[in-house]
């Protein structure tokens, strides 16, 4: 008997310590694999969002629209369009605001059919409204007539600091009063700080700068630019022209 009982705690133990031991690399073998990266981790994730922003319900935009404006002569009324994309800890949306009091730009312009009350919005993507100028006859009374706009607008983040902002290059678009034939009238690089609309040959002057690897102002020239498009803008001074007076100023 006392042979058998040796034997039977010798098998015990062994068996114990296979138990034991193949516990062991289950739990090392389970670690490892949390650890190692695997091709399905992520995928649900949109690219650049954090695990911890995906367990957070995001928070509604801010959207709000402004009082409607009568274009003068037409059926149309102009609806500017304020708002911020979703909140998140480090905003990274259109313009820049504080959380208490947020400052909300300007991003569309809705054109509404006055009779019908049917509205389509000016831009298709997200962008960044600096400024916009209607394009009027010039005549008073009720024959005055509202043309089309001209309207300064921010599509690219071109300083990289994450958002579209009043730092980053605007572009001058022109569209006709209903808001469509939307075209772009000045090139990449470019900054225009004025504009004049000559309704009898609706034609719209811009004062286009052009600047430098410093970004400084390097030229300026006038373009015209016919409010419907159909020819480019063009200088009303050639280049010729305008090296010889930069050569009169410079001797």
């Amino acid at each position: 008997m006392r042979i058998d009982l040796q034997r039977y705690n010798r098998l015990l133990w062994a068996v114990n310590g296979t138990l034991l031991l193949v516990g062991l690399l289950l739990l090392l073998i389970t670690g490892l694999t949390s650890l190692w990266p695997s091709r399905d981790r992520g995928q649900s994730l949109p690219a650049g969002a954090s695990a911890m922003a995906a367990d957070v319900p995001s928070q509604a935009a801010i959207l709000r629209l402004g009082l409607p404006k009568p274009l003068k002569g037409t059926d149309t009324l102009l609806v500017p369009v304020e708002g911020l994309p979703q909140e998140t800890e480090g905003p990274r949306g259109i313009g820049s605001y504080s959380k208490g009091a947020p400052n909300v730009p300007l991003f569309n312009l809705l054109f509404v059919d006055a009779k019908t009350l049917a509205s389509r919005p000016l831009l298709t993507k997200k962008s960044l409204i600096l400024r916009y100028d209607t394009l009027e006859d010039g005549e008073e009374g009720r024959s005055a007539r509202v043309d089309g706009l001209v309207v300064s607008i921010v599509d690219s983040d071109t300083n990289g600091n994450g958002r579209l902002d009043e730092g980053d290059e605007a572009r001058i678009w022109l569209c006709d009063v209903s808001g469509r034939n939307l075209h772009a009238v000045t090139a990449a690089g470019t900054t225009c700080g004025s504009w004049h609309y000559d309704s009898l040959r609706r034609t719209v002057y811009l004062v286009v700068e052009t600047r430098n690897d410093s970004r400084k102002a390097g030229s300026a020239e006038v373009l015209a630019v016919p409010l419907d498009g159909s020819q480019p803008a063009r200088p009303l001074a050639s280049k010729t022209q305008m090296d010889n007076l930069r050569n009169l100023l410079q001797h």
